[in-house]
């Protein structure tokens, strides 16, 4: 199934499993040719037709015009209150528990930055090749005070801190910060795969949805 919302285009492959979670996904261009390699039920959703200033949570004009806007808060919002009733409206009952939120690249550290806002609609979150190098990002990150996610899940190609400017090199290093800080707060897992920043990219979106289905199913986050 496939609608139109504003600019955006959303499209939602259903699973048997009327109450299984839903999993929004961005960046993950066709959701049909990950559902074979899932092992756990979900209703799979994928946003597409957002720009990179959808996903930045503040704009670093440092680093030239590209990400000189972010619109990062007004698209949480958008998110929120309209994208995600529009696809649950779709399904043929309520999913159980809050809906996981999935990005790759900027979509993962996007993924990252929402779960971090004040009441998040999310409590699971899954991270592929997040871009952990933008400036100052790991305070943007930071948890508001007694709040624990349900599940974290981050990953990262062994190539990806040798690759590009001096700046995104850092990105094993934040990557790792930021393990051992959600690592504290809940179950985290950070997957090294082989390759550069888009190599394996359906194999790294299913590792990480499995894994966090997982929790969801087998540690309590479906309640």
């Amino acid at each position: 199934m496939q609608f139109t919302h504003g600019p955006y285009t959303l499209t939602l492959d259903q699973d048997q499993a009327a109450a299984a979670p839903l999993v929004v996904c961005h960046f993950l261009e066709q959701p049909a040719k990950l559902r074979p390699q899932l092992t756990f039920p979900c209703h799979l959703a994928a946003i597409t037709g957002l720009s990179e200033a959808d996903l930045l949570p503040y704009p670093c004009p440092e680093l030239g015009p590209r990400f000189a806007k972010a619109r990062g808060a007004a698209y949480y919002q958008t998110l929120c209150t309209e994208l995600i009733p529009a696809l649950q409206a779709q399904l043929p009952a309520s999913p159980r528990g809050a809906p996981i939120l999935a990005g790759y690249s900027l979509a993962g550290l996007f993924a990252l930055w929402a779960l971090a806002q004040a009441d998040s609609t999310f409590s699971q979150v899954v991270s592929c090749s997040g871009s952990l190098w933008y400036p100052d990002i790991l305070s943007a990150l930071k948890l508001p005070a007694g709040v624990r996610p349900r599940s974290v899940y981050l990953s990262l190609g062994t190539k990806e801190q040798n690759k590009g400017p001096k700046m995104f090199r850092t990105v094993a290093s934040c990557t790792e910060q930021a393990y051992h800080y959600y690592q504290a707060l809940c179950p985290c897992c950070f997957t090294l795969n082989e390759g550069g920043h888009f190599d394996h990219v359906t194999e790294r979106w299913a590792q990480g949805l499995n894994w966090t289905l997982k929790q969801y199913y087998h540690n309590g986050a479906a309640s």
